[in-house]
């Protein structure tokens, strides 16, 4: 089995019905009420919700080391939608919930536990409904408007350290609900202890079922005053405390540094798939946004195809760069989802057939498929079931996403903007270019075609345009001429079931045109239609497609755009680099790398969210979680590696690591 895909529990059921951990040898919760035992130990010790009345900011973070059953975080979200109910006006206005978990249930175990519990039903349906497949790192699930959950799926051992960048000094409180130190000793280390008080703010408090004197004594050491209190119903003792001395360690990665970010005015320049995911995700934490576009409309540069195929993109070593793609693929479907349902966007998740069409497609699809990813995620195809799946006479083997399908960009774009647009934060304004980005007072200068806009923040959202300015213009990223035709449908076509990737891809058909994609032309930007790109996409789906006979060009239909890219292929999300400054900082990093080396500088208050290419409508909706969580100062979505990954920064960067020349 993959490392990457998790083992689910094994469970079995006590006399009193309660689920046992036959791993452990250990109950999730108690026999006697798991609900209650949840409130009086983890919500009352750590005096929730009386703390969120005063908190000193809109956001409470609540982290757990055993997310089990879920019912920690069903009974604290119930009680802050009841808070929010009594105090519309407290401090803490949305209540992010991390948990991490090794051996997470399953479906079916999961919803038969919850069962138990009808006055959290509503709840506990939401939560099913988002409750992700077993895969490792984080799930982002948003349970309601004001309330989000990170779910991370590893070893609590191994997770919280990966988390630490983007994590350390924002836990409010901390849920320390594993199976007993006696059953599970792993969980209950010195090492895991400091973790949880570099992870905390100042003040932050934990509380916890056991009363073993090596985790008080362990806590203690890291930094919380402990006390034993009374315990739940019949149990003696447990463990309270609050963190007078957390210890923070330098940032691991300095020169990958990110500078947290303040709320205040936002302006977005750029209303494609990135700046209109960027809009969504703002504008749900408060903040106000100015979304500045050049065109007349939104979607109308790279983001503006009829169809686009959504599936992730892996590899056989299933390296950052693949869980990534996985990572943001499952945000992706989970979170669009439900909103191509509420608003007008065509799509369909009929799947993503990739085509052995060649050696070498048929050896990369080998060697993907021998990293054992489940069923669920990518299946086997023969030739014979690969014609069965599609619907067409594509006589090759091959492997499905089943999971993927396609979607309109643009309805998709219209649909977030419109969601944006109801939270009363969002000011859109069209046929405005940015010319000019100047720093003053702590604030952006913004000199546009319709006149001067002032902001706390700016991100850049403008695709390949983010190099036109002169702090952006040395980022690593090219740009790519994509070509894409609109084809009629014909008898051999119109029974297309799935998305078709070979050379290229082809999509069922859609208000009676298919698409047929697309051309690449490296460092190329004339958006000319041309006859040649025309002719050559619809030569490879021939190609490739023998049986497409009946295929016939029509001539002029299709369209053009412009992509960033980068060479690894992973976006960049984060604070625009001040190249200058970074190469007189880490001067001879390879060497000094060891030693005390400064935090990366960068143009405060100035974003970065590009190069997304052609893998936009699968990536955008995590990096808007990643770029709104470094403005807000809230936990990150992904671990460290992914998140130095992102950097803006990092090619130039890892040269200086390796003591390359930077050319």
């Amino acid at each position: 089995m993959s490392p990457h895909f998790i083992t689910t529990a094994c469970l079995d059921w006590n006399d009193q019905g309660t689920p046992v951990a036959a791993a452990f040898d250990d109950v999730y919760f108690s026999n006697d009420n798991g609900l209650a035992e949840s409130r009086y130990v983890f919500l009352g010790q750590n005096d929730l919700p009386n703390r969120w009345l005063n908190h000193d900011r809109p956001l409470f973070v609540v982290a757990e080391t055993g997310f089990g059953t879920g019912l920690n975080v069903l009974a604290t979200w119930q009680a802050f939608i009841d808070y929010r109910r009594q105090h519309p006006q407290g401090n803490a206005q949305r209540l992010h919930l991390i948990s991490v978990e090794k051996f997470p249930l399953n479906h079916a175990d999961l919803s038969k536990t919850l069962g138990q519990w009808p006055e959290l039903s509503i709840l506990s349906a939401r939560l099913l409904a988002e409750y992700p497949a077993p895969f490792s790192g984080c799930h982002r699930l948003q349970l309601d408007e004001n309330v989000s959950l990170d779910l991370w799926l590893g070893d609590v051992t191994q997770v919280l350290p990966s988390m630490e960048a983007g994590l350390a000094g924002k836990v409010d409180a901390w849920y320390l609900d594993g199976f007993a130190p006696s059953k599970n000793p792993e969980m209950w280390t010195p090492e895991l202890f400091a973790q949880l008080a570099r992870l905390a703010r100042n003040g932050a408090t934990v509380a916890t079922f056991t009363a073993a004197t090596l985790v008080r004594e362990g806590l203690t050491v890291a930094g919380f005053e402990m006390r034993r209190i009374k315990g739940f119903r019949h149990k003696r003792e447990m463990l309270a405390g609050v963190l007078k001395n957390g210890q923070r360690r330098p940032y691991p990665t300095p020169w990958f540094w990110r500078r947290p970010g303040r709320v205040g005015h936002t302006v977005i320049v750029g209303a494609g798939i990135a700046g209109a995911s960027l809009a969504l995700a703002l504008t749900r934490r408060g903040v106000s946004v100015t979304l500045l576009e050049q065109q007349a409309g939104p979607a109308l540069g790279a983001s503006g195809n009829r169809q686009a195929a959504i599936y992730p993109l892996l590899n056989g070593e299933h390296d950052n760069l693949s869980q990534f793609y996985l990572q943001a693929f499952l945000h992706a479907t989970r979170s669009l989802a439900p909103l191509a349902t509420r608003h007008r966007v065509a799509h369909d998740w009929c799947g993503v057939v990739q085509l052995a069409y060649d050696e070498k497609s048929q050896a990369k699809i080998t060697k993907l498929l021998a990293h054992d990813f489940p069923n669920s995620l990518l299946s086997e195809l023969n030739a014979e079931q690969v014609n069965a799946r599609t619907g067409i006479a594509a006589n090759l083997a091959g492997a499905e996403y089943p999971q993927g399908g396609w979607i309109c960009p643009f309805e998709l774009i219209e649909a977030l903007l419109a969601e944006a647009q109801q939270t009363g934060l969002l000011d859109i304004r069209y046929h405005t270019h940015v010319a000019r980005l100047t720093r003053q007072d702590d604030q952006w200068q913004l000199t546009t075609s319709t006149g001067q806009v002032v902001a706390d923040n700016v991100c850049l959202a403008n695709s390949h345009d983010v190099l036109s300015l002169p702090q952006t213009q040395d980022l690593a990223l090219s740009v790519a001429r994509g070509q894409v035709n609109y084809q009629a449908s014909s008898p051999s076509l119109s029974a297309l079931k799935t998305v078709v990737c070979y050379q290229g891809y082809l999509t069922p058909a859609w208000q009676g045109l298919h698409c047929i994609g697309a051309s690449y032309g490296r460092d190329q930007v004339d958006l000319t239609y041309q006859t040649q790109d025309e002719q050559e996409n619809l030569q490879k789906l021939v190609q490739t497609l023998p049986a497409l006979v009946d295929v016939e060009q029509t001539a002029g239909s299709g369209r053009v755009a412009v992509r960033a890219t980068s060479r690894d292929h992973f976006p960049m999300a984060g604070a625009a680099p001040n190249k200058q400054a970074q190469l007189k900082q880490f001067d001879k990093l390879q060497r000094r790398q060891a030693q005390a080396v400064p935090l990366a500088e960068d143009h405060a208050g100035l974003y970065v969210l590009s190069g997304l290419g052609s893998r936009g409508l699968c990536s955008a909706s995590l990096l808007a979680e990643v770029l709104a969580a470094q403005l807000c100062d809230e936990p990150y979505p992904v671990a460290r590696p992914i998140l130095d990954s992102l950097a803006p920064n990092r090619q130039w960067t890892r040269k200086l690591l390796r003591g390359q020349p930077l050319g």
